[in-house]
């Protein structure tokens, strides 16, 4: 075992060296030569690479062994074991401090010198794989990707890795023997109040714990941070200290919120178009209903004021007075009704006749600009600063992108409201991200929110104003505009910071042909066959279009399409998309696999599409799609329109 070892004997002695030399070879080691001074023996050691030193301390010169030893240690790091026959305090201090692994009197004797050496291997064998393993260990703890501080068992900082030290925003030797509470702040992050130091938690219970909080770096920059903290424990259970492990899961969190928020939204949607549909159908009734009476009124009255009857004319207008009011509660019920259907923003987009209306391109800055001048009345006391880069055109509906933008702009003028409240600026900014798409971005200085508004307020029905004074769908419905664009609206706020509502909107990639309009004043009489479930509805629709069109009403799809396969031709087919047995689509589908020339002659009927099947087959209709509750006199016009666009099927006069 000794063969391998390899020895340098730094003795100015020569007599002395060279006994030493062969006590060593006779031991077995290897001792191939020796050295008298601090520069031979420091040239050497880089020559040879010896395991050990066993150095003489007083050598002729003017460096003597300590000093030599004090060099070798710091070059090479080779242990050394002093050799003398002086012992006092003084020379035993000096020496102390190079740590040596051993300290050998003269004279020497072979058994003691075989012992010093092989101590002094054998320790310095140890201590290099400690210093490898420590190595190794702080190494593996400045590499891995979560932050790490460490503590002995007072709850002094130990060690602080890297990753550490940039979220602290302190180095390690700022940090050493400090408390962790001094260095590790957090605070909980709804109550904003400071949490109990983790470490003497986890010292003090012996038990691993974990806290979510905010820690606040040094430069002022937030960070929430998943802390986890253990005690170190020995095989024999000695505590020894603690370590702390904590993750920056800031953005994380917002990935996470944002999906939740989007998550909740779809859900609240889904809701909200089924409410929208369920709420359509008795409407349409109702509005239909309320027209035919109000149109009947009418013409009673001009009836009875021409036969001079007074009293009858005095309740006439009473009637009159009482339908014309619900016709307009009708008409806030619609036009709520409306706005589901905006925030749902899973419909395609359709004109008041119900036909599928132009998707344009958009030039955004020009967009704003309207939206600006619409919002005029309330930023007359603000002032607007546009910052606009070119940004490329979208594809959507200026008109109602233009209304997301000035329900965002009147939002931020209502912020700015408070009296006394200033600066009260919006900016406006427009460019073109790295990806190409356009970013909008609408900053106000206003009384911005906090956290808890900021991640509701793109709800529908949240509202932050008095009741009566808003619905709460203003945002939800900026929101659904944007995302039907297939864009996305983000805000960001803090008290007595502003708001930034951030509008991103893909660039546009093709050219979309405008569609002929169908409508026209002209009139055109026509077999038209009502495919409706609703028995209310068949009555709505024969009250409107029986005094100009042969209408045939079964009660069920199924009679509907059996009447087909008899060999009826209709001119138009009036259908409803959410029906039991066949629905809509069902329906259509077996028309184009059995009657195609019927099924290019169908229009859709629809309250809202509530199941995926249906949004699918409304997104890829080509066919006219009218939604209820519909106008009396527009429901008129757009069948007297679909009938002469089709064009009348020439048929022997069938019987009413």
């Amino acid at each position: 075992m000794n063969a391998s070892k390899h020895i340098l004997v730094v003795e100015d002695e020569r007599i002395v060296a060279r006994d030493i030399q062969r006590s060593l070879t006779d031991l077995g080691y290897q001792v191939p030569v020796t050295a008298a001074t601090s520069e031979q023996a420091l040239h050497l050691v880089g020559e040879h690479c010896p395991d050990l030193v066993l150095m003489d301390i007083r050598l002729k010169g003017n460096v003597d062994g300590i000093d030599t030893a004090a060099l070798l240690k710091a070059k090479y790091e080779v242990p050394v074991v002093y050799l003398t026959a002086y012992a006092d305090a003084l020379t035993v201090e000096r020496a102390k401090a190079t740590e040596p692994l051993g300290y050998v009197l003269k004279p020497l004797r072979p058994n003691e010198l075989r012992s010093a050496v092989e101590l002094a291997l054998c320790r310095h064998g140890m201590e290099k794989q400690l210093r490898e393993r420590e190595h190794w260990l702080t190494t593996t703890l400045s590499s891995i990707g979560d932050a790490v501080v460490s503590s002995d068992d007072k709850g002094l900082v130990t060690y602080v890795n890297p990753v550490a030290e940039a979220l602290l925003g302190v180095r390690q030797p700022q940090a050493l023997g400090l408390g962790c509470q001094q260095v590790v702040k957090l605070i909980d992050e709804q109550s904003r109040l400071a949490i109990e130091d983790q470490v003497t938690v986890a010292l003090r219970e012996l038990k691993s714990v974990q806290v979510e909080g905010i820690l606040t770096s040094a430069d002022g920059r937030e960070h929430l941070l998943d802390a986890s903290t253990s005690p170190i424990v020995d095989e024999r259970g000695r505590v020894l200290g603690a370590v702390m492990v904590f993750q920056d899961v800031t953005e994380t969190k917002q990935i996470q919120r944002r999906l939740e928020r989007a998550d909740r939204l779809a859900s609240t949607a889904t809701i909200a178009s089924g409410i929208a549909h369920e709420v359509n159908n008795p409407l349409a009734f109702v509005v239909a209903n309320l027209a035919f009476v109000l149109d009947a009124v009418r013409s009673f009255k001009a009836s009875a004021s021409s036969a001079k009857l007074g009293p009858i004319d005095g309740w006439c207008d009473e009637v009159e007075t009482a339908l014309t009011e619900a016709q307009q509660g009708a008409a806030r019920v619609c036009q709520i009704v409306a706005d589901l259907r905006v925030f749902t923003a899973i419909e395609p987009a359709r004109s008041s006749t119900g036909l599928p209306s132009l998707r344009e391109s958009v030039d955004v800055r020009e967009t704003l600009d309207w939206a600006l001048d619409m919002a005029t009345s309330a930023l007359r006391f603000v002032s607007i600063v546009r910052v606009f880069e070119p940004v490329p055109k979208v594809t959507g509906e200026s008109t109602r992108l233009g209304l997301a933008f000035v329900n965002i702009l009147v939002n931020a003028a209502e912020s700015m409201s408070a009296e006394g409240h200033e600066p009260r600026r919006v900016t406006l900014v427009t460019r073109t991200t790295e990806e190409g798409d356009a970013m909008i971005e609408i900053r106000d200085t206003g009384v911005g929110m906090t956290e808890n508004v900021s991640r509701r307020v793109l709800e529908p029905f949240f509202t932050t104003k008095e009741t009566g004074r808003g619905r709460g769908l203003g945002l939800s419905i900026c929101h659904g505009i944007i995302s039907s664009m297939g864009g996305v609206l983000e805000l960001e706020s803090a008290p007595d910071h502003g708001t930034v509502a951030r509008v991103r909107l893909p660039a546009r990639t093709k050219t979309i042909s405008p569609v002929a309009p169908l409508i026209s004043d002209d009139e055109a009489r026509g077999y038209v066959l009502i495919v409706d479930d609703e028995m209310m509805m068949r009555s709505v629709l024969q009250r409107v279009l029986g005094k100009q069109h042969i209408l045939t009403c079964p009660k069920t799809s199924p009679e509907a399409l059996a009447l087909i396969d008899g060999g009826m031709r209709y001119d138009l087919i009036l259908c409803d998309l959410m029906m039991p047995l066949l629905s809509g689509p069902a329906f259509y589908a077996e028309l184009v696999r059995r009657h195609p020339d019927q099924a290019r002659r169908t229009a859709f009927l629809t309250g809202g599409a509530v199941n995926p099947e249906i949004l699918e087959f409304l997104h890829s209709s080509q066919n006219p799609c009218i939604q209820k509750p519909f106008d009396s006199i527009q429901l008129r016009d757009a069948v007297c329109a679909l009938v002469k666009e089709l064009g009348v099927i020439p048929r022997p006069e069938l019987p009413s």
